[in-house]
């Protein structure tokens, strides 16, 4: 266990308390040569003795053994970090043995488990059997549905299950965890405001209604980008949809807050006309896409700007949120390109020129040449 230090803190801690291997000995009833073993690492004391010497320290049990069963947000986020650069740069199943050794020492603290979940929905497909890891990730929504007894954790391990069932093509399992209709939103977030308001805690309230209106602009513009397939017959309703949605990127500057939403519009977009058989549309759509591309910072990180000057603040304070990308920065750029140049949907564009002209554009902007 990679935390496991009783050595050393048995050590600091008698030394910090002036007193000697013998002392402890005789305190606890052993020879002082099983303490000076403590102390080299050779040996631990027996179970039974935990206790007594917690007690003599004043200090937890898991104080004195240096384990910590719960993972702060930032070593979360760190190692979450490492194992996606590993995932992209490594033998899948090598860094997969790490990754359940590291589940084994923290199979209690669930914020770990669910960020586990979304490395491993990121990574899976890298596998050599990507339904066995999607397994994986559901025992371990489970655990955290059954075991946390956190209603805000429950409910993301449920939503994540339901991300997994649609990987899956189970849409029927989607409808049993998260029902058939859509939910009324009732305005939680105004009351927050006002009651924050009513305290005096005017800055907070202000975080609390620019942190609803970033969401619900950017649920807005996802939603309405799922409609557009659905759509592909109805001429008007689609047309109209990808202006609403580009006057909304534009005037929130969603592109800049939140590059994903975007390039996801984009594609749909993109796709959408080449099912409608308008080709000049859709190298317009794809032109976007890359126009989106070639203005990405890496790494990619999560952030407010003048308008949500408080989206920041939020996100630092979120457990479960992590300002950087999901994924390693070469897999990132390598699926920007694939997105388009693998994608069935825009197989008739492979001998345009344009389309040619642009995908090179896109490796160049990215500086994939390269890799790809």
């Amino acid at each position: 266990m990679q935390n496991f230090q009783f050595a050393q803190i048995f050590t600091e801690r008698r030394k910090e308390l002036a007193v000697t291997q013998e002392q402890i000995a005789h305190y606890v009833g052993v020879s002082r040569a099983a303490v000076s073993k403590w102390e080299k690492g050779l040996s631990y004391p027996d179970i039974t003795i935990l206790p007594k010497l917690a007690t003599y320290f004043n200090v937890s049990i898991d104080l004195l053994l240096g384990y910590e069963p719960q993972m702060t947000k930032e070593r979360i986020m760190s190692t979450y970090a490492m194992f996606a650069t590993k995932l992209g740069n490594e033998p899948f199943e090598q860094v997969d043995e790490q990754i359940d050794e590291m589940i084994a020492e923290y199979y209690s603290c669930f914020p770990f488990l669910l960020k586990i979940v979304q490395l491993y929905m990121n990574y899976y497909p890298k596998a050599a059997n990507p339904d066995e890891i999607l397994g994986k990730c559901l025992t371990l929504c489970e655990r955290i549905k059954t075991q946390s007894h956190h209603r805000q954790l429950s409910y993301e391990a449920t939503v994540l299950e339901a991300y997994i069932s649609i990987m899956q093509g189970k849409p029927k399992q989607v409808l049993e965890l998260l029902g058939e209709e859509a939910a009324v939103q009732y305005g939680a977030e105004q009351l927050i405001a006002t009651a924050h308001t009513m305290l005096g805690t005017k800055e907070k309230a202000k975080e609390v209604l620019q942190v609803s209106m970033y969401q619900q602009t950017v649920g807005l513009i996802s939603n309405a980008t799922e409609t557009l397939l659905l759509e592909i017959d109805h001429t008007v309703h689609f047309d109209e949809t990808i202006k609403r949605i580009q006057q909304l990127l534009e005037t929130f500057q969603i592109a800049n807050l939140n590059p994903n939403i975007a390039l996801v519009f984009y594609i749909k977009a993109a796709g959408g006309y080449m099912m409608r058989n308008q080709t000049e549309q859709a190298l317009q759509m794809i032109e976007y896409y890359i126009k989106v591309c070639s203005t990405l910072k890496f790494p990619l990180e999560l952030q407010g700007d003048r308008y949500f000057y408080k989206l920041g603040d939020w996100i630092d304070q979120q457990e479960r949120i992590d300002k950087q990308a999901p994924r390693d920065n070469l897999s990132i750029k390598k699926d920007l390109v694939t997105s388009i140049a693998n994608n069935p949907i825009f197989n008739a564009l492979q001998d345009n020129t344009q389309f040619k002209i642009m995908m090179t554009n896109l490796q160049h902007h990215l500086q994939l040449e390269e890799e790809l």
